[in-house]
C-alpha cells in the first residue's frame, strides 16, 4: 500500500505520531472486547441449543471468513485508501454483528447462519489488516517491529478479558442483559470509523509478475498441516470446556490461554539463538498445541495447563512462521503475511470442523495423543535431518540451503554462484500453475470441510436444529439414533439423551431427568423414569442439557461413571454397557431423590 505521509517538522510529526499510535490502540481494543464479548456469548447460546458439533461448524465458517480476507484485502486494497477501506469494513461487519443474533433467535436455517458468520469474519479481518497497515504507517521505522508487536500483545489480551466478561456475565445468554450484549457487540466498530478520518496509507499497487509467490508455496502448505492438526482442541476451547467443567471455567481457560500468549515472545527470543530451522520449530510448536490437552478431560489443572500451552505454542508458531515468510517474500510483504494467515485459518477451520465428527468432549484426549505424536514424529524427523547436515553426513544442496537464508558468504566460485541462480530460477518456474494448483486446493478443503461440518449438525450431538424456541428452553426435540455404520470403523455411539429440570418452582421444588420422546414434564408429574435400552457391551454417549439452576451428574456404578453437569450447560460422556444382560439404575449424586434412571441391557 503507498502511505500518504503528511509533511510536518520533526517535534510536530513526532507528537502528531505518538497521538495517533494511541488512538489507533485505544480503538484496536475496543472493538476487540466488544468483538470476543458478542462472539463467545453468541457461541454459548449455539452450544445450549445445538451442542457442540454445532459450535464447531461456526467456528469453521468463521475461520474460513479470515481466510477469505486475504484476497478480499488484496482487493479492496487497490481500489479503495485507507479511510474508505476502514470506513466499509466497520459498517458492513457491525451489521452483520447484530444480524447473526438477530438470525440466531429467530431460528433462522444454519446455511443463512453461517453464510453471513464468513462475510462478517471476512470483512473483520479485512478491516483488522487495514488497521495493521495504519499502525505500521505511523509508527517510526526503528521501531516499527516493536510498535506492532506491542498492539497485537495488546489486542490478544483484551480479547481475553472480552471471553472472561461473557462466561462470567449473569443472564448473559437470555434476559434483559442478552441486548446489551448485541449492542456492545455492534457498537464496538463505531470508534473504528471515527479514527479512520484520519488514515495515512493509500491505495495499494497492482503486483508485479515477478513477486516470489513461488518461494513460499512448501511453508505454507507445511504451516496449514500444523494448524489443522494442532490448533482444533484450543479453538473449540469455549464449548470444550463448558462442557467438561461448565461454563463458569471458560473464564478462567481464556486467561489461561492468553498467560500462555503472553510468554511467547520471550521464549522465541531465547530460541532464536539456537538457530533451529522451520522443519524442526513448527512441528514442535504444533505439539505444544495438543499436549496438554491429553490431560484436560481428567484434571482440571490439565485444562489450565493445556491453555497455557497452546496459546503459547500457538502465538510462537504464527510468529515464527510469518517472520520465515516475510524473509522469503521479495516485494509482495503484505500479501504473502495475507496468505499465511489464510492458510493457517483453513488449516484452523478445517480442524474444528473435524473434532466434532472424530470425537465428543470426554474423548478430547484420545484425538490430541494422536495429533500430538504425527507432530512429535515429524519433529524428531527433521532434528534428525538437521543433525546429520550439521555433522556433514547429509548433502542439502543449493535449493534448501537458499530458502532459509542469504547467499552464503562462502561461494566464491562462479560456478557456486551460477548453481544458487540456477537453483532460484528453478523455484520459480510456472507460477501462474502453481497459483491455480494453490486456489483448486483451498476450494477442496473449504468444500471438504463444510460438507463435513453440516454432516456433523445431523448426524452429531447436535442433531436438534438451532432454533429460538429451544434456547428459551421450550420443547425439545424427539432424539434419535444414527444409522448403522457401513464401513469396517467401530460402530458410532448411540446418543442417550436426558434434561435435567426443576418442574415446579424453588420454593417448592421438583427436580427430575427428562428423556426428550420419551419422559416429558407431564409424566415426570407423575413419577415416571426415563428407562434406555442397549445391548451387552454396546457404546453409549451420554448426553446431559441441565437446565436448571443447580448443579446435576450422571453416575452409572457399572461403567464406573460420573459425569457432572453444570447449570445451564450440555455435557457429554461415551461409555460401554455392561456386557451382562440385566437391569441397572442411573441417578444423580447431588439429588438422588427422585433423580434416577435405567437402563436395560438385553
Amino acid at each position: 500500500m503507498a502511505v500518504l505521509a503528511p509533511t510536518l517538522p520533526a517535534p510536530a510529526a513526532a507528537t502528531t505520531r505518538s497521538r495517533r499510535i494511541g488512538w489507533l490502540l485505544a480503538v484496536g481494543l475496543l472493538d476487540s472486547f466488544g468483538m470476543t464479548l458478542g462472539w463467545t456469548v453468541f457461541s454459548l447460546l449455539v452450544l445450549q441449543a445445538g451442542g457442540l458439533a454445532v459450535v464447531g461448524v461456526c467456528n469453521a465458517a468463521m475461520l474460513v471468513g479470515v481466510a477469505a480476507s486475504a484476497p478480499a484485502s488484496g482487493w479492496l486494497s487497490r481500489r479503495l485508501d485507507g479511510r474508505r477501506l476502514l470506513r466499509l469494513t466497520a459498517a458492513v461487519e457491525a451489521s452483520l454483528r447484530v444480524a447473526s443474533f438477530a438470525l440466531l433467535l429467530a431460528g433462522a436455517p444454519l446455511p443463512a447462519l453461517l453464510a453471513v458468520i464468513v462475510v462478517m469474519y471476512a470483512s473483520g479481518l479485512t478491516g483488522y489488516a487495514a488497521m495493521r497497515a495504519e499502525v505500521s504507517a505511523v509508527s517510526r521505522p526503528e521501531r516499527a517491529g516493536a510498535t506492532m508487536t506491542l498492539f497485537v500483545v495488546a489486542v490478544s489480551a483484551v480479547e481475553a478479558a472480552g471471553v472472561a466478561s461473557a462466561a462470567l456475565l449473569p443472564g448473559a445468554t437470555g434476559g434483559a442483559v442478552l441486548p446489551v450484549v448485541v449492542a456492545v457487540y455492534g457498537l464496538s466498530q463505531l470508534p473504528t470509523w471515527l479514527v479512520a478520518g484520519g488514515a495515512l496509507v493509500g491505495k495499494a499497487q497492482p503486483p508485479g509478475r515477478s513477486d516470489g509467490r513461488a518461494s513460499v508455496g512448501l511453508p505454507l502448505v507445511a504451516g496449514g498441516l500444523v494448524m489443522l492438526l494442532g490448533s482444533g482442541p484450543a479453538l473449540l476451547a469455549v464449548g470444550l470446556v463448558a462442557a467438561l467443567y461448565g461454563p463458569r471455567w471458560v473464564a478462567v481457560a481464556a486467561i489461561a490461554f492468553t498467560g500462555g500468549m503472553l510468554l511467547a515472545p520471550a521464549v522465541i527470543a531465547a530460541l532464536d539463538r539456537l538457530r533451529l530451522p522451520a522443519s524442526v520449530l513448527w512441528p514442535a510448536w504444533g505439539v505444544g498445541m495438543v499436549a496438554g490437552w491429553t490431560l484436560a478431560p481428567f484434571r482440571l489443572w490439565g485444562l489450565l495447563a493445556a491453555q497455557v500451552m497452546a496459546g503459547l505454542s500457538i502465538a510462537a508458531f504464527e510468529g515464527s512462521m510469518d517472520a520465515h515468510i516475510a524473509a522469503l517474500a521479495r516485494g509482495q510483504l503484505t500479501r504473502n503475511l495475507a496468505a499465511s494467515e489464510a492458510v493457517r485459518a483453513l488449516g484452523s477451520a478445517a480442524a474444528v470442523a473435524l473434532l466434532p465428527v472424530l470425537v465428543d468432549a470426554g474423548q478430547i484426549d484420545e484425538l490430541a495423543t494422536a495429533a500430538g505424536g504425527l507432530l512429535l514424529a515429524a519433529t524428531a524427523v527433521a532434528l534428525l535431518v538437521q543433525l546429520l547436515r550439521m555433522a556433514g553426513l547429509v548433502n542439502a544442496g543449493p535449493i534448501l540451503d537458499w530458502r532459509g537464508a542469504p547467499m552464503r558468504q562462502d561461494m566464491n566460485t562462479e560456478a557456486q554462484i551460477k548453481d544458487w541462480e540456477q537453483a532460484i530460477r528453478r523455484s520459480r518456474r510456472h507460477p501462474r500453475r502453481r497459483r491455480a494448483a494453490a486456489v483448486l486446493t483451498l476450494l477442496l478443503v473449504g468444500g471438504g470441510m463444510f460438507a463435513l461440518g453440516r454432516q456433523a449438525a445431523r448426524n452429531g450431538s447436535a442433531a436438534p436444529p438451532v432454533t429460538a424456541l429451544m434456547i428459551e428452553r421450550g420443547p425439545v426435540a424427539p432424539a434419535t439414533t444414527r444409522p448403522a455404520p457401513t464401513t469396517t470403523r467401530p460402530p458410532a455411539a448411540r446418543t442417550l439423551r436426558l434434561v435435567t429440570r426443576n418442574i415446579r418452582s424453588e420454593a417448592n421444588p421438583n427436580r427430575v431427568y427428562l428423556a426428550p420422546g420419551q419422559v416429558g414434564v407431564a409424566q415426570a408429574r407423575r413419577g415416571q423414569h426415563p428407562v434406555f435400552r442397549a445391548r451387552p457391551g454396546e457404546r453409549l454417549r451420554i448426553r446431559v442439557d441441565n437446565q436448571d439452576q443447580l448443579i446435576h451428574s450422571f453416575t452409572f456404578a457399572p461403567a464406573k461413571l460420573n459425569l457432572d453437569a453444570w447449570e445451564g450447560a450440555v455435557t457429554a460422556r461415551t461409555f460401554k454397557a455392561p456386557k451382562k444382560p440385566g437391569t441397572y439404575q442411573f441417578y444423580c449424586r447431588y439429588r438422588k431423590v427422585g433423580m434416577a434412571g435405567t437402563l436395560v441391557v438385553r
